[in-house]
């Protein structure tokens, strides 16, 4: 391992702390009026690009609608999940959900809150013999009984898994309305763009829904001059080369490769600065080029992008649509597939016409 003994990894800028900037602090602002003002039943969406900061903004909100510290004793002013998918198939499940939600509320039924650190044979032997119905009704009661104001659903976009049913995303999200309006409690979803297509269409929502989006950075000059300010707050904190002044001098290239995602940015940065201590050197800018993401990448992100602002009504940037018109790049193998027989099946033996045994 001689080869890790030269690395400090000290050097290191993970670029781990908070930049109040104006996207997320506008965001901040309206979540927080509309959840100190909802009526219980009501639905709080807060959608926004991969890595614009939602779950950070959640975990904020928390503290600063029900104190930091919430939820500490018998009582949980707030509930919030993060959505998986943990089906045989990679798919979400709303009975998945519901028993998640169970463990969080600490059912004292339906949960292994109260099983030593290998579990309770009996209550997962309960558990898995109740019906969806029996655990969605556990759920209800036990968020009155925590007198739970916010049930809050972050990573929404999982909902899309659920089947490969074009409404059955739309069918969770009524079913999350109706136990919101059941427990008495404001439904909050947080994720990405492919979840506005199960939101949008369920009607149930629309009556009683508030949007709330937490943008990237446009090709504006108000939104690029603060794009620009963000950069210099990671200017003062980054080792950078001599021969890299500021990173406002390649502010077009980050631009380019993260489509003014503040999250994004971070994330190249920090993967720059780690790959420069392992080379005993600061961040210049043909690290940064090396860092940056692959095409195929890139037209993934521009094209959740291009689509959940489309769906939003807001025009595209130059940025976005180059990326996005490109034909995506494809992986080639180097082999033709040559069409053969079925597998573990002997291909027939064909002879000439008139030589044949």
């Amino acid at each position: 391992m001689d080869e890790l003994n030269n690395i400090d990894i000290t050097r290191v800028t993970n670029l781990n702390f908070k930049i109040p900037h104006r996207n997320w602090k506008q965001a901040f602002a309206e979540a927080f009026v509309l959840m100190t003002t909802a009526m219980p039943g009501e639905v709080i969406s807060i959608v926004g690009p991969t890595r614009a900061g939602k779950t950070e903004l959640l975990r904020q909100l928390g503290d600063a609608v029900c104190g930091v510290g919430h939820g500490q004793g018998d009582e949980q002013p707030i509930v919030s999940i993060e959505l998986v998918n943990d089906d045989a198939h990679a798919r979400f499940t709303f009975r998945s959900f519901i028993l998640q939600a169970l463990e969080i509320v600490r059912h004292p039924f339906y949960s292994s809150c109260f099983a030593d650190g290998w579990g309770d044979a009996t209550v997962e032997s309960r558990i898995e013999r109740a019906r969806e119905k029996t655990l969605n009704r556990a759920l209800i009661r036990a968020l009155i009984q925590r007198k739970t104001r916010f049930l809050i659903i972050d990573e929404a976009q999982h909902m899309r898994y659920v089947s490969k049913q074009t409404m059955a995303a739309v069918g969770v999200m009524d079913a999350l309305k109706s136990m919101a309006k059941k427990a008495n409690v404001v439904l909050v979803i947080a994720g990405t763009y492919p979840i506005l297509e199960a939101i949008n269409r369920s009607s149930h929502l629309e009556g009683r829904k508030y949007d709330i989006h937490l943008s990237r950075y446009h090709q504006t000059e108000h939104d690029l001059a603060e794009f620009l300010w963000i950069l210099t707050n990671y200017d003062a904190v980054l080792e950078l080369d001599k021969s890299l002044p500021s990173l406002v001098d390649c502010a077009e290239l980050l631009y380019q490769g993260t489509f003014g995602c503040i999250g994004l940015v971070r994330a190249w940065l920090y993967h720059a600065s780690a790959l420069a201590a392992t080379r005993q050197k600061k961040v210049d800018l043909a690290l940064i080029k090396e860092t940056m993401k692959s095409p195929m990448q890139l037209y993934s992100i521009a094209d959740e992008i291009l689509t959940g602002e489309t769906t939003l009504g807001i025009s595209p940037c130059s940025a976005l649509k180059s990326a996005v018109e490109a034909e995506a790049p494809r992986i080639a193998t180097g082999k033709k597939r040559k069409p053969g027989a079925k597998p573990f099946q002997r291909k027939a033996k064909r002879f000439e016409a008139e030589n044949r045994v």
